[in-house]
C-alpha cells in the first residue's frame, strides 16, 4: 500500500467510524448471528492476492459487526464504555502510526 492509497483508506476508516458511532443506537446491542455464521462467511483459504481495502470495510460492515457485541452502544449497560471519545480514537491512531509501544524498560526491574 503506497501513501497515497493509504491516505485514501485512513479517510474512509475514519468516516466508517464516525458512521458507526453516530448510528449506534441503530443497532442491536448483542450478536444477533447463530454459530459459525461469521466464520462461515469468510473465505476458507487464505487468498492468494490482497483484497480491495472496500472489500474489507464492506466485510467489516455486513459480516463482522452483526457478530459483535457493541460496547459502545449508550444501550450496553454491564460496563461502562472505554476509549470511546474522539480524542481517545485518533490518540489510538496516532499511537499506532510511530509505534509507541506502551511501557517502559525500566519497568522490567
Amino acid at each position: 500500500m503506497d501513501f497515497d492509497e493509504f491516505r485514501e483508506f485512513g479517510h474512509a476508516s475514519i468516516e466508517f467510524i464516525i458512521n458507526y458511532l453516530s448510528n449506534i443506537r441503530d443497532r442491536n446491542v448483542l450478536s444477533g448471528v447463530v454459530p459459525h455464521e461469521v466464520i462461515n462467511q469468510l473465505p476458507r483459504q487464505i487468498p492468494e492476492q490482497p483484497e480491495h481495502w472496500r472489500h474489507i470495510l464492506n466485510d467489516l460492515e455486513n459480516i463482522i459487526l452483526p457478530g459483535l457485541t457493541h460496547w459502545q452502544s449508550p444501550y450496553f449497560n454491564a460496563f461502562f464504555p472505554s476509549s470511546t471519545s474522539a480524542g481517545s480514537i485518533i490518540g489510538e491512531l496516532l499511537t499506532a502510526g510511530i509505534g509507541v509501544l506502551g511501557f517502559s524498560w525500566l519497568s522490567a526491574d
